[in-house]
């Protein structure tokens, strides 16, 4: 049996260094030599005829589809995902109806974390999927697709393509070749994007953003050909893509996150055959969110597996932009257009379409005071560094011809201590260079733009230096003529306080600025709240979306359990219709 793998550990030391090195390669590689368009060379499609596989629109009852993104993190958040899916019958609180088994399983990206590797997601995706699997009935066929995000992506897309891209069209150069079985489905898609033809002129495609957002030309001829010669006219669409462009978007600069995804939008509309678009589906964000914009539906559902995002830093989104939302025309002589994105309400209850709501997430988000704990790692590194950093101080002070540990010698006058620490810290030039590298680190990482970025990333090493010299200034109070116990403990002691600083930056930027909602929660780990959609086509072409929260993730003990009675899933608002 596979290892249950825990929850990535994001601000381990090692673990941030060698994603780092995995987005620099992974980055390097998609621009000189972007496996899409090797892909789409060695993978032909006809471009006369849909793929017969990806054609379910000879279906004349009610039509499953199940979407979920971000999965692959924890075992416990995505084996509990799993088991939701896998449910033949699946009973929802507050859904009045059992909600069947979906013939078609959409990822949305993201499949494994923290980087893309054979092992990552045969340990954090496969294993807990296929355990989950072993009860859905025999007869009970699904298939399964996937969209690529950016952790996807970190090794090139070449783990991601032999999972799910193994099917092989036959050809003068090669023989057929089935696809991979995930979970109980059959992998169908040869390419990372895909178009899926629905009844009643119900149409998916899942599109292939790589890693910011950019879409091969090959891919474009692709959806271009599905919408000028494969969709009847008149058909309704629905776009699963990589990441929320509209929530992400900046509406000062709007260009560069919502560019490449209003060129998608545009594809539709350049067909110029009344296609509509209803609905766009994302993850990237582990939350789960709805916006209107018009008469289109725009959701992120990231909650598959990974760890909890935050809710209560969305807004509305308002800016002007070159062309219009789907389904207006472009006017000559118009140049601009107003894009608004307004996060919707539940239809019954009036409440915001968030999950979880603003409330709770920002109740979460106070536990980055415990950040020193949670991430012991990072803590212990930065004891290791100001350690380093005290040593230093007391080797200057040595060549000076006095002790670190005897600066309160004099008397206890604080100001007399603290000139006699800043004497030692520029007798060499170590400690200073140590301090501008931390002024560089902690500007580089602050969330925040041109000034902003400077104040905010010198307030923070302002702090972080002040904890390392106020903290061995004080303990030299009381700490005379042990030198070495002295740089022992501002080590332990600083580094607890640094991170502890570190955990109340995340918590004030984010809390009152709206600023690092990512790593504010990637500290946390969370692994509760969690969500999918389930989409049905009725008889009559109506679509329905029934979004599946589970608030509380069971933790397993090492025995499964697919019957667990923990397994209490719940509508996180009521049914969204699209006609």
């Amino acid at each position: 049996m596979r290892k249950r793998r825990s929850m990535v550990r994001w601000f381990n030391p090692l673990q941030l260094a060698e994603t780092a090195v995995r987005v620099a390669i992974s980055s390097i590689f998609g621009e000189f030599a972007d496996r899409r368009e090797l892909t789409a060379i060695t993978r032909h499609i006809d471009p006369d005829a849909l793929d017969p596989a990806y054609d379910y629109s000879g279906v004349r009852s009610d039509f499953w589809v199940d979407y979920i993104a971000d999965t692959g993190d924890g075992w416990n958040p995505t084996y509990a995902m799993a088991r939701l899916l896998a449910t033949p019958k699946l009973t929802v609180n507050g859904c009045p109806e059992e909600l069947p088994l979906a013939g078609v399983v959409v990822m949305g990206g993201d499949q494994v974390y923290p980087t893309a590797s054979r092992d990552e997601y045969a340990e954090r995706l496969v294993a807990p999927f296929d355990e989950a699997a072993k009860t859905i009935p025999k007869r009970k066929k699904a298939d399964l697709y996937a969209i690529p995000g950016n952790h996807d992506w970190y090794d090139g897309l070449l783990a991601f393509l032999g999972l799910f891209s193994r099917r092989r069209i036959a050809s003068s150069w090669s023989r057929s070749r089935d696809g991979r079985v995930v979970g109980g489905r059959k992998t169908k898609q040869v390419r990372s994007y895909f178009a899926i033809k629905l009844p009643h002129d119900w149409w998916i495609w899942g599109v292939d953003v790589q890693l910011k957002g950019y879409i091969d030309q090959p891919q474009i001829d692709f959806f271009a050909r599905a919408a000028d010669e494969w969709m009847a006219e008149g058909s309704r669409l629905i776009i699963c893509t990589g990441m929320p462009s509209w929530a992400y978007v900046d509406p000062d600069d709007p260009e560069k996150e919502f560019r490449n995804f209003s060129y998608l939008q545009g594809i539709v509309d350049a067909a110029d055959r009344g296609h509509r678009l209803c609905l766009v589906l994302t993850g990237d964000s582990h939350h789960y969110s709805r916006y209107l914009e018009g008469d289109c539906q725009y959701v992120t559902a990231g909650g598959g597996g990974a760890f909890l995002h935050p809710t209560h830093h969305l807004e509305d989104k308002s800016f002007d932009w070159r062309y219009p939302r789907p389904g207006v025309r472009q006017q000559s002589g118009i140049t601009n257009y107003r894009r608004e994105f307004e996060i919707a309400k539940d239809q019954n209850t009036g409440a915001e379409s968030l999950f979880p709501a603003r409330k709770t997430s920002r109740r979460l988000a106070w536990r980055n005071l415990a950040f020193a704990w949670l991430n012991w790692e990072y803590t212990v590194t930065l004891a290791a560094i100001i350690g380093i950093f005290t040593w230093l101080i007391s080797a200057n002070a040595r060549i000076g011809g006095w002790k670190l540990s005897n600066i309160w010698a004099d008397g206890s006058d604080p100001w007399v201590a603290l000139c006699g620490y800043a004497a030692s810290l520029v007798i060499s030039p170590w400690p200073l260079i140590l301090l501008g590298a931390a002024l560089l680190g902690y500007y580089g990482f602050a969330d925040f733009k041109g000034w902003r970025r400077w104040l905010a990333g010198g307030l923070h090493a302002l702090v972080q230096g002040g904890v390392a010299i106020f903290s061995t200034v004080l303990l030299a109070f009381w700490i005379r003529d042990r030198e070495a116990l002295l740089v022992l403990l501002a080590g332990v002691i600083g580094g607890v306080l640094a991170a502890t600083v570190m955990g109340l930056y995340l918590l004030v930027c984010l809390r009152w600025f709206g600023k690092h909602w990512n790593e504010a929660f990637s500290s946390l780990r969370i692994e509760d709240y969690k969500c999918f959609l389930r989409l049905r086509i009725d008889r009559n072409g109506n679509l329905k979306i029934f979004p599946v929260g589970l608030t509380r993730v069971p933790r397993d003990d090492g025995t499964p359990s697919p019957a667990n009675p923990e397994l209490t899933p719940h509508l996180i608002e009521t049914p969204i219709d699209i006609t």
